[in-house]
């Protein structure tokens, strides 16, 4: 008999702590496909656009669809690196009259000669096409201010047009143009990478990026006192020490970090991606990057701010980036939707600490969801997204011990090598209730499935269960347009269930298994 060497052990009666539901955001910019043709559309498709609400009239039926079966519980918008060239009023009332502008971030520069990577910006898709959007699909709407060429003032007013009373100036323009309701708009982000060369109004200096945040800060408090407010951070304890001592914590609300794998934003060297057992091995070993980011994110917050701060982190752009060209359109695969779901259970883990987060981006674009003429493919990222936020539950269980056999990866890009790295991963899930369990269990081997031993302490379920899987024949398998649902969720309802289940996890698998308490 094989001895069996997975194990693990779930106290369901240990502390829980909530999960906040905006680590499950998303973000879209004007950049490759994926407001231009994508979530809005230009050129001619064979399927039907929305035709009862003119605020969304060039958007897709089958895209609304997908984004609202998705629940992001957070959309950013309008970058990014456009967000510092883009200047709202341009993309306000009369459609046939809105201002076309050449693309000043994505279109220009060395990014000229990159086809399709910085459209022509029609804004046909802007503010109120935004949020009424945001309004379809349930999320809550980021929007991010122009500080690299736009002035306080400017943004003041996109406050006031978004969030004033028809009394205001700003407020009557939006009633003008069909909308008398206030959008109630609460996060905002002030700039956007400003630590960068790459960027409009590029900052070299905290402090200085802190004396004219502040000015934006105060006129747009000034609109709406209580709005949220989004600082830039990044990587260098430096940068981030300084920013938050020069602010104070009344003026910040989150500090904002980005983080793509495995190549760095806009490094992305060859012309064709390529997939091994070395790149799969380095993808599952990697997700401590964003964990210890995190941490150490979060130890300049404290730093600064004391450990009593309600500062919080808004890792507002996450995601996978492997080609330059993927920024116009990309599709990923079940490896891809692996990692996706490592991230996501660390998010889970660590909400309190950092309770936003937007997969960059939605729609072709790094996206989630990638659009052709006569349909969509939901890539296996889509499909761990919805996987999550169909069927975990509120609150994370702290007490899990997984006890499995471990690898070692090699450098891979950006990644470095690492050791001792556990083939199975779990998170457990439950409800306000205390009754409804819902676990996530990851298998990273890249070849065999792994019989596990489940032992659930305080726990007695009942006999029938759900278990849910996302695997496929290959770890590099994709939907395609000729076969958009070769990667597909599969569930089925499993009997005889008692605290201690053997389960058979899949080579290169998520699963999530649903039990409810006897």
């Amino acid at each position: 008999m094989v001895e069996i060497k997975n194990a693990i052990t779930i106290n369901v009666n240990s502390k829980s702590k909530p999960i906040d539901p905006r680590i499950y955001g998303n973000f879209i910019e004007h950049i490759g496909d994926c407001i231009h043709n994508g979530l809005w559309t230009y050129d001619p498709v064979n399927v039907p656009l929305v035709d009862e609400n003119p605020f969304l009239s060039r958007v897709r039926k089958d895209v609304l669809k997908a984004v609202k079966d998705l629940k992001p519980t957070i959309l950013r918008a309008f970058g990014g690196c456009y967000s510092d060239v883009y200047h709202w009023k341009d993309a306000i009332g009369p459609r046939d009259k809105r201002k076309i502008v050449k693309n000043l971030h994505w279109g220009a520069g060395d990014f000229e000669t990159i086809e399709g990577l910085g459209p022509l910006i029609k804004n046909q898709f802007g503010t109120d096409e935004f949020l009424t959007f945001c309004e379809e699909i349930g999320a809550e709407p980021y929007l991010n201010v122009n500080y690299g060429s736009g002035t306080p003032q400017e943004a003041a007013e996109w406050v006031e047009y978004c969030n004033g009373s028809t009394d205001y100036e700003y407020g009557a323009l939006r009633a003008e143009y069909g909308r008398s309701d206030p959008y109630e708009v609460k996060i905002w982000g002030v700039a956007n990478e400003i630590y960068a060369n790459w960027e409009m109004g590029y900052e070299s200096s905290p402090k200085d990026y802190a004396l004219k945040y502040l000015e934006f800060a105060k006129e747009m408090r000034k609109k709406d006192p209580s709005i949220e407010l989004v600082a830039v951070g990044c990587d260098n304890s430096e940068w981030n020490q300084t920013l938050l001592r020069n602010l104070g914590e009344d003026w910040v609300n989150y500090v904002s970090i980005h983080r793509y794998l495995p190549n760095t934003a806009g490094a992305s060297a060859g012309r064709k991606r390529r997939d091994n057992e070395k790149s799969y091995h380095a993808l599952m070993a990697s997700t401590p990057l964003i964990e210890n980011y995190i941490k150490d994110t979060w130890r300049d917050i404290t730093a600064a701010l004391g450990e009593d701060t309600n500062v919080r982190i808004a890792l507002d752009e996450w995601g996978l980036w492997y080609l330059i060209t993927d920024v116009i359109r990309t599709n990923y695969n079940l490896q891809d939707g692996l990692w996706t779901a490592l991230t996501l259970m660390i998010f889970q883990r660590m909400s309190d600490i950092c309770p936003i987060a937007n997969w960059a981006q939605l729609i072709n674009c790094l996206g989630t969801i990638q659009t052709d003429p006569d349909g969509l493919i939901l890539t296996p990222v889509y499909l761990v997204f919805k996987l999550f936020v169909d069927h975990m539950e509120r609150n994370l269980l702290e007490q899990i011990t997984v006890s499995c056999p471990t690898f070692s990866s090699k450098t891979f890009k950006s990644i470095p090598s690492r050791g001792d790295v556990p083939y199975i991963e779990c998170n457990a899930t439950i409800d306000d209730s205390r009754e409804h369990l819902s676990i996530v269990f990851v298998n990273k081997h890249y070849l065999d499935s792994l019989t596990t031993i489940l032992k659930l302490e305080g726990f007695t379920p009942q006999k029938e269960a759900v278990l849910l899987e996302l695997t496929s024949e290959s770890p590099f398998d994709y939907n395609t347009i000729e076969n958009r649902n070769k990667v597909k969720i599969n569930g089925r309802t499993i009997k005889d269930v008692d605290s201690k289940i053997t389960m058979q996890l899949s080579a290169h698998s998520i699963s999530i298994l649903k039990l409810k308490k006897a």
